[in-house]
């Protein structure tokens, strides 16, 4: 009777001990481990933003960017991630897309001021389609010409952190009643596209998927 109870209390007591291990272990990686928001823009470096504040989740939406030494920069939109019951089902519409932009940027009082010259969008079919890098539609634009393409900003905080987000009229802040995204080290991709052609270069085109696209919009 006595071995059957120091079995349990052994038994308990490992329990106890592996519940410990794992909280243990949770909390060193939450306070060591967890990205940190960035405190300095590198050159040649990439960097990536959540939707607010918050480093983003593997399913979630978010921004990369990269701020080149020749005064250009690479900044892509990722909304491919979620799963597939968030999206609509209209082709080119709202649907999982990652958008590329290719643009020049300068300095003003310590913010990175963006503007595009060039772009394009990718659409998937499905969730399968964005596993195996396939696009049921593709669009390039050119921004030169485009009045209405502000740009971005990518501006300095009170605590040295990063924010990217839509720039304020004066263009000295980031604009609080739409997208803004803090910025993060430890990005999940080391190296972003150079060229609107290599961004295209990494799918493969779906012909039945755009077939179908384009035989609803002439409907």
């Amino acid at each position: 009777m006595k071995e059957a109870i120091n079995v349990k209390k052994i038994v308990v007591i490992a329990i106890c001990l592996i519940v410990f291990v794992i909280i243990v272990s949770v909390v060193l990686k939450l306070t060591f481990f967890k990205p940190k928001p960035i405190t300095e823009i590198k050159k040649n470096k990439v960097y990536i933003g959540g939707s607010g504040l918050e480093y983003p989740e593997s399913d979630q939406s978010r921004y990369y960017v990269e701020f080149k030494e020749d005064g250009t920069y690479i900044l892509m939109y990722d909304d491919s991630r979620r799963s597939q019951e968030d999206y609509g089902d209209d082709g080119a519409g709202y649907a999982q897309n990652i958008i590329y932009f290719f643009g020049k940027y300068k300095m003003e009082n310590g913010n990175y001021l963006m503007k595009p010259t060039n772009g394009a969008r990718v659409v998937f079919k499905d969730s399968a389609s964005v596993d195996r890098g396939v696009i049921s539609f593709y669009k390039e634009k050119n921004y030169e010409k485009d009045f209405r393409a502000v740009g971005d900003i990518v501006c300095k905080l009170k605590n040295g952190e990063y924010m990217l987000g839509a720039p304020t009229e004066d263009k000295k802040s980031y604009r609080k009643d739409v997208y803004y995204y803090l910025l993060y080290s430890k990005p999940d991709i080391k190296k972003l596209p150079s060229s609107v052609e290599e961004f295209r270069k990494q799918y493969k085109m779906d012909k039945k998927a755009e077939q179908e696209r384009l035989a609803e919009q002439s409907q």
